[in-house]
């Protein structure tokens, strides 16, 4: 019994010897094995899956990523190009910024399917991407490709990014926006364009995002905005447009955004001619937080605030062209003022004399000022669009009170005025009072009397 007890215990500590052996060595071998799995100059993390390799002078995607790595980081390496092999993995976390990438091949994120931030910025190399770059992302919601150097970019890169929420594009050298570029995110809510070089804002160049919030434009170099340019952004919440070239601003841009609260305005030449009067009465209405708006011409309202300006400084002003695509005032004179140009014509002009824009007048048609104490400025302080030339000076002034009270009777005759008239165009509208028309009657009636004078003097 004794003997049977003592080989039963034996068992049992040969069987936990067992055990142990089998633990040490899953402790040795096994564990170890996953940590050989971090590719080499990696830092790997468990919880959640992270893979760290930045600052190690990678000039490649390192192979021997975990597949299901959470978290990848390779910032600040010299890699050069991503192919479409180059990710062997999903991630849900991909940093990029600060390496030397120069080209991304068509798909070459396609495997990342459950990617949802993706951090391009500064690689300074990066000036052109191709169409297809970001293909498969439809979960990324967070791009960064801010100073890049980007000068361009295709009109599909955003192709189907329908989860896409903040796009980072900041300091890069984009000088055009292409109509739709954007039309495919309508999710995002964060769109930062601020230190580029665009120059004009289209119809279609926001269209899509109604869902955004903020909108960042500031320190580019834009001199037009379409009046329809926001007409998608209801929601939009913030908006940044100071530090750039703009002159006048639609109101009827303005209106389409809806609830904004938030308005940078500062730091543009503007201009508080008759061109500022839609956005003047959006001012009126709107209820935000808003910068100032100091006018830069014309002379007389230069240093104001355009929103503080009155209701008579644009008594005279004519009225807006509803199908004007800048949504200011019209391009071309009303008939009221085609009918005071047609009564105040100088008395000796040619249309090459007059080389300003049909704006220059338009702004000025009915100004009480007189030509004397116009203040010469100069043409590189203040755009010539906005000051009267010494001609239009001259011109005889109108009082207001006579205006109005002939308003109606225009001349419907009036095809254009002089400042307006194509160079070969003959000017009927306008007969000189002491010329006299030949019809054919009266010529036969001249001919008949020089020849019975004639007759007369030779037979009396």
């Amino acid at each position: 019994m004794e003997a049977r007890w003592t080989a039963r215990c034996s068992g049992t500590r040969n069987f936990k010897s067992g055990l142990t052996l089998w633990l040490i060595l899953w402790l040795v071998v096994v564990k170890p094995g996953g940590v050989t799995a971090c590719p080499r100059l990696c830092v790997c993390y468990p919880t959640p899956m992270t893979v760290s390799c930045q600052s190690q002078n990678l000039t490649i995607v390192p192979a021997g990523v975990p597949y299901d790595s959470q978290r990848v980081f390779l910032q600040n390496n010299r890699i050069t190009e991503l192919r479409a092999d180059s990710f062997g993995f999903e991630t849900q976390v991909l940093w990029l910024y600060g390496n030397n990438i120069t080209w991304i091949e068509a798909g070459a994120f396609s495997n990342l399917r459950i990617l949802e931030e993706l951090d391009l910025g500064d690689n300074p190399s990066l000036r052109h991407l191709e169409g297809g770059a970001f293909r498969g992302l439809e979960k990324l919601q967070s791009l960064h490709m801010h100073r890049c150097k980007l000068a361009t970019l295709p009109h599909d890169i955003f192709h189907k990014l329908y989860s896409l929420q903040f796009l980072y594009l900041q300091e890069n050298q984009l000088h055009f926006l292409q109509d739709d570029l954007f039309s495919d995110l309508v999710n995002l809510t964060h769109l930062f364009l601020h230190g580029n070089r665009v120059r004009t804002l289209s119809e279609n160049v926001f269209r899509g995002l109604v869902n955004l919030d903020r909108l960042l434009l500031h320190d580019n170099r834009i001199r037009q905005v379409n009046r329809r340019a926001f007409r998608d952004l209801g929601r939009l919440t913030i908006l940044y447009l100071f530090n750039n070239s703009l002159a006048e601003l639609p109101g009827q841009a303005m209106k389409d955004t809806q609830g904004i609260q938030f308005l940078r305005l500062n730091e543009n030449p503007w201009s508080c001619g008759c061109e500022a009067r839609p956005l003047w009465e959006w001012f009126r209405k709107a209820r935000i937080s808003s910068s100032e708006l100091l006018c830069s011409s014309p002379t007389q309202r230069r240093g104001q605030d355009l929103r503080f300006l009155r209701e008579m400084d644009f008594a005279l002003c004519p009225l807006p062209d509803p199908g004007s695509l800048a949504g200011s005032t019209t391009t071309t004179f009303s008939t009221k003022t085609r009918w005071w140009f047609s009564k105040n014509k100088p008395a000796s002009s040619s249309k090459s004399s007059y080389q300003k824009s049909s704006e220059t007048v338009k702004a000025f048609p009915f100004s009480p000022v007189k030509p004397q104490s116009i203040p010469k400025i100069a043409s590189d302080t203040i755009p010539s669009k906005y000051e009267l030339s010494d001609d239009e000076a001259a011109l005889p002034k109108l009082d207001p009170e006579e205006y109005w009270a002939n308003y109606g009777n225009e001349d419907s005759s009036i095809r254009c005025y002089e400042l307006e008239c194509p160079p070969n165009y003959d000017s009927a509208a306008f007969p000189s009072s002491s010329s006299q028309i030949i019809t054919p009657k009266t010529l036969h009636l001249l001919v008949f009397s020089i020849v019975s004078l004639s007759l007369h003097f030779l037979f009396s």
